[in-house]
């Protein structure tokens, strides 16, 4: 019984760690489809900053880093979104993303 308690608990933070704070997975499936196009459509909208080593982010006001290899940069690239605006702007982005592929 112990262990089966554990495997439930191990479950939940798994999901909790990897999925949930991870943001909306269908989104970064999709986006890493067409990365160089996400890319630019998070550089246009105001939900998000592109970090680099240096970058302070307010975690009370930021969620992330989500990370997202752009070709186009040669590289991955971490993003951090705004509470309360990324969310929005992640459903126009997969909407744009849906026609796309």
């Amino acid at each position: 019984m112990g262990i089966i308690i554990f495997i439930v608990i191990l479950a939940a933070l798994y999901y909790y760690f990897v999925i949930v704070r991870n943001g909306n997975l269908s989104f970064w499936k999709k986006a890493s489809k067409e990365p160089d196009f996400v890319y630019e459509q998070l550089l246009q909208g105001d939900a998000w900053i592109i970090a680099d080593e240096e970058t302070e982010i307010d975690k009370e006001k930021y969620d992330g880093p989500f990370l997202l290899y752009v070709p186009s940069m040669g590289g991955t690239v971490k993003f951090y979104g705004e509470v309360g605006k990324y969310e929005d702007s992640q459903k126009q982005i997969e909407q744009e993303l849906t026609k796309k592929i």
